[in-house]
Parts: structure tokens; sequence; C-alpha cells
């Protein structure tokens, strides 16, 4: 599996959800099977990850991977660490699968069977340790799934996965921001610029006049929507251009000539080049493919 297969395929499930609050907090050396995400909401934490020593304050969120051996050594002041323990993908044996205080060692063969790959690390390169600008706001995401889960309905099973995805992915745009500084302070610039490629997308659109939307040089701007939307400029039009094209193949009567036009190409030829580039099959293919799904036929 890669990075874009493990983002389409996560389908997490909340084993545990929990709003701990201790005076003092201490906890012997273990592994667990799953995932737990912690949030130090109050005081200070003295933590051993594996053969790493940490200090984590209050605004810090601890990621404890399956199978690392990790333990709080001791606390200072009162502490609130709401948290959930969770697998990323779906597994048959979800409900069997207990929260572990125990050493690798003492662990069964059994138990051991029960280890998950650590997909959130290895691909995503979420670490142990997440300092975020934006950790209020994976907070509120937190506090509104354990709220959830005190009250499980037959729907939770939908909610607990939405809600779950949401801090991830809130989790790593704030790590992409702590990477790359700029990210935070020029996210109304790229907004604008975006904004500003979907309004005129079928044109051409010059680099030079979107760095002057977003009030930033040729260089850093360029720089900047690269490390923002992982794609250039000139690639976000494409994609959002095929976009619309798909649309229109799927949802109107026009035919592939009125639709290259419409989005922005000269000739079908060209238009068919691109699509088949971006897409990996030829607009006719899609066509047929995904005739069933058009506009209905309208009858007078």
């Amino acid at each position: 599996m890669d990075r874009q297969q493990l983002l389409q395929a996560l389908s997490p499930y909340v084993r545990r959800a929990w709003h701990h609050k201790v005076d003092r907090m201490k906890l012997a050396p273990r592994i667990i099977f799953d995932y737990e995400l912690l949030y130090v909401e109050q005081g200070e934490l003295d933590i051993r990850i594996g053969e790493d020593s940490l200090t984590v304050y209050p605004g810090d969120l601890l990621l404890f991977k399956p199978g690392i051996e990790h333990e709080f050594v001791r606390s200072r002041g009162p502490c609130w660490m709401p948290h959930i323990h969770f697998d990323a993908l779906y597994y048959e044996d979800y409900e069997e699968v207990p929260i572990n205080f125990k050493l690798r060692a003492e662990c069964s063969q059994q138990e051991l069977s029960w280890l998950r790959p650590d997909w959130l690390g290895s691909l995503l390169e979420i670490p142990h340790l997440i300092r975020v600008q934006n950790h209020a706001e994976i907070h509120q995401e937190l506090m509104r799934l354990i709220h959830a889960y005190e009250r499980r309905d037959a729907e939770f099973p939908l909610l607990q996965k939405s809600l779950v995805l949401d801090i991830l992915y809130l989790v790593i745009k704030g790590l992409k921001s702590a990477e790359h500084g700029q990210l935070s302070l020029h996210q109304a610039a790229m907004e604008r610029a975006v904004t500003h490629i979907m309004e005129h997308y079928n044109g051409i659109i010059r680099l030079e006049d979107l760095s002057k939307t977003a009030c930033l040089s040729l260089y850093h701007f360029s720089r900047v929507f690269k490390q923002t939307y992982d794609v250039s400029p000139h690639q976000f039009q494409i994609r959002y251009r095929m976009e619309r094209a798909k649309e229109l193949m799927m949802y109107s009567r026009l035919s592939l000539s009125a639709i290259a036009e419409q989005v922005g190409y000269s000739s079908i030829y060209a238009f068919s080049k691109a699509f088949k580039s971006a897409c990996g099959i030829s607009p006719k293919k899609y066509m047929s493919t995904h005739a069933s799904m058009g506009a209905p036929e309208i009858h007078h």
C-alpha cells in the first residue's frame, strides 16, 4: 500500500474514547495493539516512548503506535487527557482486541497477533509527539468524538469514522504547516489564488497574475502553492479542467468537441491528449463507461 491507497482505505474504528482527569499520572511500561491519540489539555507529563524521553505540555498531542513500548513516568499538576484508542483500518477481529497494559514479553501469541501495522507512521509520517498550531481545533473535534462515544447510538459507526478522519486530516495539515511555517501565514493568499484559478479555469492564467493576486513574489508564490496543494498552479488548473470536463461528459448532452472548447482547449486533439494524461483513459472511453450515469432523457 502507498500513501494515496492508505488515504482511500482509512476506515477508523474507535475502541475507546475517554476524557481522563487525574491528580497524578503514572503508567507502567506497556505496548498497545492499536493506536492511542492523546491530547494534553492540562498538566505536564514526563513520558518515555521507545528510547525517547519527552516532556509534554498543554496543547501537545501524542500518538502512541502499535507495538512501541511507552510509559508515563511522572506528572506535575492535575492532568486532563482526552484520548481515543482506535484502529486506522477495518479488521474483522476489531471487537476482540482489548486495550493492553502489558509488556510485549508478557503477551501471548494470540495477543501479539492483534498488533496492527503502523500505517499512520510509515506512510503518513505522523510522529509520536505532535506540536501544531491548530491543536485547539483538533481538541474540539476530539471532544465531539468523546461526547458521541459516551452517547453511542445505532449510527455512531458512521459518525466516529467521520470524526477520526477529520482529526487525522487536521493533524496532517497542522504538521505540514509546522514544517513549512509560511503555509499558515499565507493561507488566505493561497485561497485567493485558487479561487482565481477556479473562476478562470478555462482561460489562460499567467503565473505572474496569480502571484500578484497572492501579493507574493513569483518564486515565493510558486513554492508556497506547491507546498500547500502538492501540485503546481498549472497542474491545479489542469486537474480542475478535467473535473469540469467529467461533469459535462456525465451530465450534459454536449459533444466532446463542445466540451473541449468549454473547458479551455482549442481542439479535441489537445483536450483528448490532456485528459488521457491526467486521467489514464481517453475521453471517449470515460464517456462510454459513465454513459449510464448521464443526464436523464427529457420527454415532452
